[in-house]
């Protein structure tokens, strides 16, 4: 019987801003938490290069989900929920 190991990955939407507004440009997705732990220095952790790393790994996306926070008087915080599996 095949047994996997489960991975859940949440990465926000993060970049420069000037005065509050964010460039577009400057905009890439970050590796925030990875089985609801925080990554440290997670700014610089790319989405990009973090699926690919993990890819070479073994892992591969199963699940893929984004989610929009809007708040009074600030931004909207932006997520995307991945789950990525791997046979054990």
């Amino acid at each position: 019987m095949q047994q996997w190991e489960y991975k859940l990955i949440i990465s926000e939407k993060h970049g420069k801003g000037i005065f509050g507004f964010t460039l577009p440009k400057e905009i890439s997705w970050k590796v925030h938490y990875i089985n609801g732990k925080a990554q440290k220095n997670w700014t610089d952790i790319t989405l990009y290069n973090y699926l690919n790393e993990e890819g070479k790994k073994g892992w591969e996306v199963i699940s893929f989900n984004s989610h929009m926070t809007i708040r009074t008087g600030a931004l909207p915080i932006e997520h995307i929920y991945i789950m990525m599996k791997r046979q054990i």
